[in-house]
């Protein structure tokens, strides 16, 4: 039949193919749930907008559901790096304390800043050529105890040791360095610094404990790494001072005495508990 121009059912055409099947089998080792309404409780009415995780099968929609929202804000799916957290350091002074040039105040170390791991960059190990180039900018000192002032401190086959006084000698210079001075106190206010040889790039490190020898590590500028700390005492007489780990002041760099109660060429250098010794004595010195 001819319909007029206009007709509602104008330019119909019949379909030449029968319409595909309302169902498809399901791909193998799935389970396949009945899409009767009320057969499952997750189920879902197909009308489009009744359900805010559903999707639309209107052409070209997306079948598949959208990523989980972030809940860090921004629509990141990934937590944001952590913010810089502070360290806070007290040293208190130790139990049964007795040591006469102490300053008698107590004021605590200041806090320093730091990243948890795995963020922001990483430490970098020791980079010769930076380092020593970061050490030739800085003028050098001697070091020597009050139990021999002919004597220096050295670095000899790998270990801190006194040395006869040459000026020659590249391994008795040394480097104070004060970088971390205004972050890092002891239990007395006392501001830190580092001793590092020039010729090695090595700085002094605290030993393991009392009555064993100060070790060496790599320096790494900036890295703050309180176990190459130290700190001086006030003057014990003549301009000579304790030198003393910054989170320790009970232990003090001590010249270790021979059999003959003496220090001499190849003396080792450690850490001893304040016995008001000369070998407990220090003076650091321009060259």
């Amino acid at each position: 039949m001819d319909y007029p121009y206009g007709h509602p059912l104008h330019n119909r055409h019949d379909n030449t193919y029968p319409p595909p099947p309302n169902t498809y089998p399901p791909p193998p080792q799935v389970h396949h749930t009945s899409h009767q309404p009320g057969s499952d409780p997750f189920h879902s009415s197909h009308h489009p907008g009744s359900d805010p995780f559903h999707s639309s099968h209107r052409p070209g929609s997306d079948p598949y559901p959208p990523p989980p929202q972030a809940h860090y804000g921004g629509g990141d799916a990934y937590p944001p790096y952590p913010p810089p957290q502070v360290e806070v350091h007290v040293y208190p002074p130790g139990p049964g304390r007795n040591d006469p040039y102490s300053s008698g105040s107590n004021v605590h170390h200041v806090a320093h800043e730091s990243r948890p791991h795995g963020y922001g960059p990483s430490a970098v190990p020791n980079q010769a050529h930076g380092v020593m180039d970061y050490l030739s900018r800085k003028p050098t000192v001697r070091v020597y105890t009050k139990a021999d002032t002919n004597h220096s401190l050295t670095i000899h086959d790998g270990k801190v040791t006194l040395a006869r006084s040459d000026p020659n000698d590249p391994c008795q210079h040394w480097v104070k360095d004060e970088k971390y001075s205004t972050k890092v106190k002891d239990e007395q206010g006392f501001p830190c610094f580092s001793l590092v040889n020039k010729a090695t790039g090595q700085a002094l490190k605290h030993s393991v404990g009392a009555h064993h020898p100060v070790q060496l590590i790599p320096y790494v500028p900036d890295k703050l790494d309180e176990s190459i700390l130290w700190t001086l005492s006030l003057d014990t007489g003549e301009g000579y001072r304790t030198i003393r780990m910054v989170n320790n002041i009970r232990l003090n760099v001590d010249a270790f005495k021979d059999h003959n109660n003496s220090v001499h060429d190849g003396t080792t250098i450690g850490l001893w508990e304040w016995i008001k010794g000369e070998n407990q004595r220090w003076k650091i010195v321009p060259y």
